[in-house]
């Protein structure tokens, strides 16, 4: 995430400016998320969601609003997200729609070998 806000504030989106909204999602944050998704959108600001995997429940919600309101998003809107990885395919929760229509970004920790 910190590559993310580096860059968002090389190109002037950053939450001083009211351009760059960061949500940690749980207890409560779905209404604030979609409020600042529709804003993101016609405005053309960035929308960071993490832990996705937390709100299990309004995730097809989301998938739902996504197809919506990237009908009519403005060309710089950008939406990042966050999640755990899931320990098997069979407990995946993510919905089809959201991962077919994203780019995949993934960090994993060192498996203990090291080069020399």
């Amino acid at each position: 995430m910190k590559d993310v806000e580096n860059l968002g504030k090389k190109l002037g989106y950053t939450s001083q400016t009211g351009r760059f909204h960061n949500i940690s999602l749980g207890q409560g944050q779905e209404i604030i998320a979609e409020n600042s998704l529709e804003t993101a959108a016609k405005e053309g600001d960035w929308v960071v969601l993490q832990n996705i995997h937390l709100v299990k429940h309004w995730l097809p919600t989301l998938e739902r609003k996504l197809e919506r309101l990237l009908e009519n998003a403005q060309e710089d809107f950008r939406l990042f997200m966050s999640a755990e990885p899931s320990a098997d395919f069979s407990t995946h929760i993510i919905p089809q729609g959201i991962l077919e229509n994203s780019l995949k970004i993934t960090s994993e920790s060192h498996t203990g070998t090291e080069l020399y």
